[in-house]
């Protein structure tokens, strides 16, 4: 890995997109040099991404300019209703990489870089055609789907969205079970009422089927991908079959899988595949 350089100073700067942050280097103390800029894509779990904003802090700190973009969800406070993974429209990823391209302090090169379902989100967006200007310079992956996805909420997973009509301790097992019903309090999707025929993704303003494959022979953009070889919520053999077929196209990923990690590293694995992400960034 090269050289680290100096930790600076960041600040936190106005944007257009809701709920979301950009942190840039302060001019002041790190110079006014053109950046990089990376646009950060959360998970499943919406706009209250906590996971990656240590990791969006280092990356800024090393120089770059850090878009944690928000794409669904955005400014849920501590308590309420979560809202599902749905209908997300994927022009938001052009849109923000072009508006980047366009401050005075961009180079030019926006990297996008997502985790589990906001992975699925980059790989999509990269295997689209469209213009220069609105098009990703490099691909970061981590724990990605091979396929366009479909619904999903947290609160479907959650013991007090489902309400026992028997009584308690009458309905039998966890959640959900067939006798629990869904508590509004926790919104309106009630997962036995979605239509799981359709992805969470909506492309050229159409809804794209769940379980269509992503186009990943059409990424032709530099990319790195990480997984965990023990992933309980995306199997690695999703990144295999991606990396197989990114290969067979003609493509050069850099893939590492990372034996006994899960979805989210920890400890070495996570310092190891951090420092992968800036080393990926300094050869941009």
């Amino acid at each position: 890995m090269p050289a680290r350089a100096a930790e600076v100073p960041v600040l936190r700067v106005p944007h257009p997109f809701s709920g979301s942050r950009l942190l840039i280097p302060n001019p002041a103390t790190a110079g006014d040099a053109k950046r990089t800029a990376v646009v950060m894509l959360h998970g499943s779990e919406g706009g209250s991404a906590w996971l990656i904003k240590p990791e969006a802090d280092l990356i800024a700190s090393q120089g770059y300019a850090v878009l944690v973009l928000c794409y669904f969800d955005c400014n849920r406070g501590l308590t309420g209703p979560r809202q599902t993974l749905r209908d997300i429209d994927v022009s938001l990823i052009p849109r923000a990489i072009s508006w980047l391209r366009e401050q005075p302090w961009s180079n030019g090169a926006v990297a996008l870089y997502g985790f589990s379902r906001g992975a699925e989100l980059a790989l999509i967006a990269g295997s689209l055609e469209g213009p220069d200007s609105e098009r990703p310079s490099a691909l970061i992956a981590h724990s990605p789907s091979d396929l366009y996805n479909s619904y999903f909420n947290w609160s479907w997973r959650e013991p007090a969205c489902w309400l026992c009509p028997l009584g308690p301790g009458r309905c039998p097992g966890s959640v959900p079970q067939p006798a629990h019903q869904w508590n509004d309090a926790c919104g309106p999707d009630n997962e036995r009422r979605m239509d799981f025929s359709r992805s969470a993704w909506i492309v050229d303003g159409l809804s794209v089927p769940a379980g269509r494959r992503i186009a990943v022979e059409d990424i032709s953009l530099p990319t790195l991908i990480t997984v965990g070889e023990e992933d309980q919520t995306w199997s690695p053999d999703q990144t295999r079959r991606i990396e197989s077929r990114m290969r067979a196209a003609g493509r050069d990923p850099e893939v590492h899988y990372f034996p006994g990690a899960g979805h989210v590293f920890g400890g070495d694995d996570e310092n190891r595949r951090r420092s992968l992400v800036l080393t990926f960034l300094a050869r941009l």
